[in-house]
């Protein structure tokens, strides 16, 4: 049996593990906290709520986790129903979980407070949600709309991940190692899922005589 290539897209998500793990470690015990104060005085001077605020807090409230969680379960409902297939609802349904749930164990773990000083029992700042959620998602579509994107389309993804990085910052809603943390944890996520064995049952069309998912 032939062995399985170790791609770069392999090494890209075993790299954004130990980069999130790292970091996860360093933002535990404090040692970032000098980083992302002076990082918060840059993109929200004084906490001084302004016009910018109020252009990206759309951005964050129109992308919001929730937002994008029901944008990616009505496209996997509407490929479900175009394949006749149930595997687009449960690929969907399964890659959201994971990125719900292990994000919100690492905020467990971590158990970072934002820039307010807020952290909750079983929360935390650390990861991202908004990155994590947003990316996910979008990542999603775009795998339930082709099984090969075209590198277009993950670019767009970015950059709308990017803007929501910045105005999460720019609203102080979160640390910028809590970005990037968020950014992290999704890479992998969408590595997996677009991985052969997950994907390629998703595309599968049921033969026409069907008449109902299946």
């Amino acid at each position: 049996m032939r062995a399985a290539r170790f791609t770069s897209t392999n090494l890209l998500a075993v790299a954004s593990v130990v980069a999130f793990v790292v970091l996860a470690v360093v933002a535990s015990a404090g040692h970032v906290n000098g980083l992302d104060q002076d990082l918060r005085q840059v993109f929200r001077p004084d906490d001084v709520w302004g016009i910018w605020q109020q252009i990206f807090g759309n951005v964050v409230d129109g992308a919001a986790p929730e937002v994008a969680l029901v944008v990616f379960a009505l496209v996997a409902a509407l490929t479900a129903v175009r394949r006749r297939s149930w595997r687009p609802l449960v690929f969907a349904g399964i890659l959201a979980l994971a990125a719900v749930v292990i994000t919100q164990v690492a905020k467990a773990i971590v158990a970072r407070p934002d820039p307010q000083g807020h952290v909750g029992s079983f929360s935390g700042s650390f990861p991202s949600g908004h990155m994590v959620i947003l990316l996910t998602c979008l990542g999603g579509v775009l795998l339930l709309w082709r099984e090969r994107p075209p590198a277009w389309a993950w670019w767009v993804a970015v950059v709308a991940e990017l803007t929501m990085g910045l105005s999460l910052l720019l609203l102080s809603m979160h640390w910028f190692t809590d970005v990037i943390g968020g950014l992290l944890l999704a890479v992998p996520l969408l590595v997996v899922a677009a991985s052969p064995r997950f994907l390629t049952p998703v595309h599968r069309t049921a033969p026409h005589s069907v008449g109902s998912l299946s």
